[in-house]
This record gives structure tokens, C-alpha cells and sequence, in this order.
């Protein structure tokens, strides 16, 4: 019997793991991350890799969450265009000091009156 090997990646088991959930449970979760960045922001800090999103809204809320579940809701907030990349840096959390590229929220401009 032949083996078929396929090569999975993190961005795909992330996309498997954020399309398991449902709607409803998607945007909630969007919502509290976006919450928890926002708040980082007001707080002094500039940008996060995805583990310090989770270390941070864990720490603030928590509630824990797999990387997995964290990682695809930020691709997600990307591509909606409420978060945006920073510039990449070394994760402050990471145990192997991997370079990452952190995320932050997108500015929005204020509506004149």
C-alpha cells in the first residue's frame, strides 16, 4: 500500500483549526483578541507576535487559547484589514528567539465633525 505524504504547514492547520469553529464563535474570538491588542496598545506596547498576543490575553482575561486558534484569527483580522504588520523583530516570548513579524492594529481615522 502506497503512502500519500502531504505537506502541512502551520498557516494550513491553523485555517483547518479557525474553519472548525463556527461563525458566531469566530467573530467573538476576533473580537476579544482585536480588544486585547487594542488595549496592549493603550498600555504602551507597539506591536505582538501572535505568542505574546496569547501570553498577554491570557494574562489580562484569562482565557487561554491554543497558538493554533490564536494564529488563525489574526491571518483573519489581516486580511479583514484591522490588523496590520509591524516590523519584524525577535518574539520576546519564543523559546528559540525566532525572528518574527508581529502584528498591531490598523489606525483608523478619526471622522471629522
Amino acid at each position: 500500500m502506497q503512502q500519500h505524504s502531504t505537506n502541512m504547514t502551520g498557516r494550513d492547520t491553523s485555517a483547518e483549526a479557525f474553519a472548525a469553529l463556527g461563525n458566531e464563535t469566530r467573530r467573538r474570538l476576533s473580537e476579544r483578541l482585536y480588544d486585547s491588542l487594542r488595549h496592549a496598545h493603550q498600555h504602551g506596547v507597539r506591536d505582538m507576535s501572535r505568542r505574546e498576543l496569547r501570553d498577554y490575553h491570557n494574562e489580562h482575561t484569562g482565557e487561554w487559547l491554543e497558538l493554533c486558534s490564536v494564529a488563525s484569527t489574526v491571518n483573519a483580522l489581516l486580511a479583514a484589514g484591522r490588523f496590520e504588520l509591524g516590523t519584524a523583530r525577535r518574539c520576546s516570548v519564543s523559546p528559540r528567539q525566532r525572528d518574527v513579524v508581529p502584528v498591531k492594529c490598523k489606525a483608523q481615522q478619526q471622522s471629522i465633525a
